[in-house]
């Protein structure tokens, strides 16, 4: 397949010179202001430009290629961009801000480097590009999977991209596309939580992303663990352009390009191919999604830009026999039917030199349809039909109060509409002589049945403020304060934060932060039971100590660790009695407290010539408090030992003339997708993962009642799975032609096949079967852009 469209895009194209161009905007990063007079270097061509009175600049005529910049503005700290891609007839667009340089009449020279975090933050926080999220061995250009090679991240299952963050839960991390809040973006995603199989966003419309692993700033809230802010690149504004592109995600194509002089677009559309290469074959549990993704940018003014986003998903899965890749949730058979809405308007606007701000409405709606049978008939004992909305109307400012100091507040309004119909039958607990299905000697207990009619509008109110003051050389010192009010539990908090840098030469900074970050219960918490209404917001108390060190401008080092206290967190009644086979009517109390604490090692080099790598270490323990009895025990997600190392070499062949010569050829367009042929770039990457064995408690099985049950005597998660750890290897290959550029990607998960045991499946009849996540899985894709 790959050498027919090669030989479809790239035929007749090998007598022009492949040329693009680098561009974009620079502006002080605490006011937006342009930055005129700015100059941007292009090392290895000895070649750049500087900026105009609107902080513009552009450099032309760039042969295609990777490429290192340096930025530099008097009276600022110079920034360094790494892996810079020059794609043909394109003009690859930054967005450059620049921190002011605070000590006057220093006599060092400042040095930039190749590291971006977010201004705001203080600790546990790290950014990545496109570039970065594309080329991440075993990740398949998901930008959940991708932060799981951060040491504060944990990985749930290989089936799902959940961010579990040093020893939390599910659902802890708040997303932000563009200032629009997404509860799960995701396909087939899980309810209540923050995961799925396959992200809903299109990876190749993101620009970059900030993540914060915990005491993060006020002007975030109504999470417990994390923050992943995910901000998406403008359409071109120069000129129509496009690409197509094939991967794991689905097969689709997005456009670009101008709709005026002073607004762009860029559209998306993706849809899964698997039905169509096997739906002949006769196998079910074939996952079917499609999604389309848009923004607009319109710049009204010099001072005011507006951006408009949509978001629409669908997805659907039959399943009957149970399912290995986790769509099925545990049910044998099932079809499930989702739909996702996202949509918002942000405005920027620049008030002042010292003032400017981002306000924002937006509507998010998740749909989700389930239904659970038996075979055959389809006898249909489970149904979820559920609506979540979320209406939000925020605003953010940031005022300049002088050069040393920094107020950032701002506030939020968030109107929801929770409709839930679930109905689980009623269910005959029955007793059996020796485990024989066919000899019923009785009936244990009748479980009523379980139904949820639930139809509910309420709101969710946030203020916050933060302060932020720099004294030159010495530290710098953030403190802010977050009021949160939610109406349908009629709960209030107020959640301080505060944070302290301080430099130690010129390369070194000390860190460390404190935070209370409440969380409300989930929606469908909340629908289970008309008792819930009562349950509180929980709250993670979060302390964060770390160094942090350049040892070269592309190499960092960051050392840190923490204690993180979780108090009133939401769990299931029934797991707080001794019997195990009580009846579930959905209550939720707020029993649970817990405590997790550790430490992180991160070493990045970043990728500028040849080489790249990540060596990620962390322990860390995570002990709940048992509401039986009072006692401690492993917490969920207690992996102890985690371990990622990931190294990358980029070998280029695009000036060799033994190259251009075979490039020329006829025939290279038909083998060139072949993983170890030439091509003008070609980048190996290889990832090894290693997580402690998760915990779990072996239940016991009861041949009377055909039941597995966890004794009431016994202890909580005194097992453990066998450690997981597998190996990805990922090849990418870009060719530049005059007209359109394509890059070719080979991702192989889990390259040794190890069996990695995510749980055990427990039968009826006492057998135990093991669940394994992600066997070897080979995958392969390619972009075409023109």
């Amino acid at each position: 397949m790959f050498s027919s469209i090669l030989m479809i895009v790239s035929f007749s194209m090998l007598l022009h010179q492949n040329e693009g161009n680098i561009g974009g905007t620079i502006t002080d990063s605490r006011n937006l202001q342009p930055l005129p007079g700015a100059t941007v270097y292009i090392e290895s061509l000895d070649r750049g430009a500087v900026t105009d009175n609107e902080g513009f600049f552009l450099i032309q005529n760039i042969p295609a290629g990777s490429y290192n910049l340096i930025i530099r503005f008097i009276g600022y700290t110079p920034v360094n961009r790494g892996n810079v891609v020059v794609a043909p007839n394109r003009t690859t667009t930054l967005e450059i801000r620049m921190n002011m340089d605070l000590i006057e009449g220093q006599a060092v020279e400042v040095r930039g480097t190749y590291f971006e975090r977010p201004r705001d933050a203080i600790v546990s926080a790290n950014s990545m590009d496109f570039e970065e999220i594309r080329r991440s061995p075993g990740d398949l250009v998901d930008i959940q999977r991708v932060v799981q090679a951060l040491p504060s991240v944990a990985s749930g299952s290989d089936q799902f991209n959940e961010i579990i963050v040093r020893g939390g839960n599910p659902g802890e991390n708040l997303f932000l596309m563009d200032h629009i809040e997404i509860p799960n973006p995701n396909h087939f995603a899980v309810q209540g939580a923050g995961g799925g199989p396959i992200n809903l966003l299109n990876s190749y419309m993101v620009r970059e992303i900030d993540f914060y692993a915990g005491a993060f700033p006020a002007r975030y809230g109504d999470k417990a663990s994390s923050v992943m802010n995910i901000r998406l690149r403008n359409g071109s504004f120069d000129r129509f352009q496009g690409e197509a592109s094939i991967g794991m995600a689905g097969a689709g194509a997005l456009l670009e390009g101008p709709v005026s002089s002073n607004s762009s677009f860029i559209f998306s559309a993706r849809r899964s191919y698997l039905d169509w290469i096997i739906a002949a074959t006769g196998l079910t549990a074939v996952p079917n999604y499609y999604n389309t993704q848009g923004k607009l940018t319109y710049n009204l003014n010099q001072s005011h830009t507006l951006f408009l986003n949509g978001v629409f998903g669908s997805d659907r899965i039959n399943i009957e026999g149970g399912d290995e890749a986790g769509y099925g949730r545990g049910a044998e058979n099932l079809d499930t039917q989702n739909s996702q809405i996202i949509s918002g308007a942000t405005i920027r606007s620049v008030w002042s030199e010292q003032l400017f701000s981002f306000t924002t409405a937006s509507v998010v709606q998740n749909n989700y349809y389930v239904e659970v049978y038996d075979t055959p008939g389809r006898d249909v004992f489970f149904v979820n039909d559920s609506k979540e909305r979320e209406i939000t109307f925020k605003t953010d400012f940031t005022w300049l109060v002088n050069r040393n100091l920094e107020l950032g507040f701002g506030g939020g309004h968030k109107l929801l509409n929770m409709k839930y119909d679930i109905t689980n039958d009623a269910d005959t607990l029955y007793t059996y002589q020796d485990g024989n299905p066919d000899l019923i000697t009785g009936i244990y207990d009748i479980y009523p049945e379980y139904r949820v009619a639930f139809d509910e509008s309420s709101f969710k109110s946030a203020i916050y403020s933060q302060i932020t003051y720099e004294f030159p050389g010495i530290l710098r010192l953030s403190g802010g304060l977050r009021y949160d009010y939610f109406d349908y539990n009629n709960f209030n908090s107020l959640s301080p934060r505060l944070g302290i840098a301080i430099p130690a030469g010129s390369k070194t900074n000390l860190n460390a932060a404190y935070g209370r970050h409440f969380q409300s219960p989930s929606y469908n918490e909340l629908a289970a039971n008309d008792v819930n209404r009562f349950l509180r917001n929980k709250y993670t108390d979060q302390y964060v100590v770390g160094v942090e060190r350049h040892i070269r401008e592309d190499i960092k080092l960051t050392l840190e660790a923490f204690i993180k206290d979780y108090v009133d967190v939401p769990i299931r009644k029934t797991l707080t009695t001794n019997d195990p086979l009580v009846f579930d009517d959905g209550t939720f109390l707020n029993a649970g407290k817990a405590n997790s604490k550790g430490v992180e090692l991160f070493l990045q080099k970043k990728l500028l010539n040849r080489f790249s790598g990540i060596a990620s270490y962390s322990y860390s323990e995570s002990m709940a408090t048992d509401p039986r009895t009072g006692d401690t025990y492993n917490w969920d997600f207690d992996y102890r030992h985690m371990l990622t190392l990931i190294s990358g070499y980029r070998f280029g062949f695009e000036h060799k003339d033994w190259y251009q010569s075979m490039k020329s050829s006829w025939w290279f367009s038909m083998f060139s997708w072949i993983p170890f042929m030439p091509a003008d770039e070609i980048e190996i990457s290889l990832k090894f993962r290693y997580l402690g064995g998760r915990p779990y408690t072996a239940p016991v099985y009861m041949p009377n009642l055909r039941r597995w049950i966890v004794d009431e005597s016994l202890s909580l998660n005194t097992e453990r799975y066998p450690a997981y750890h597998r190996l990805d290897l990922r090849i990418d290959k870009r060719f530049a032609y005059p007209k359109m550029n394509y890059v070719i990607f080979f991702d192989i998960v889990n390259l040794y096949n190890r069996n990695n045991i995510w749980s055990f499946q427990y039968n009826d009849d006492g057998t135990v079967d093991r669940i394994l996540q992600f066997n070897t899985l080979p995958v392969a894709g390619i972009s075409i852009e023109f």
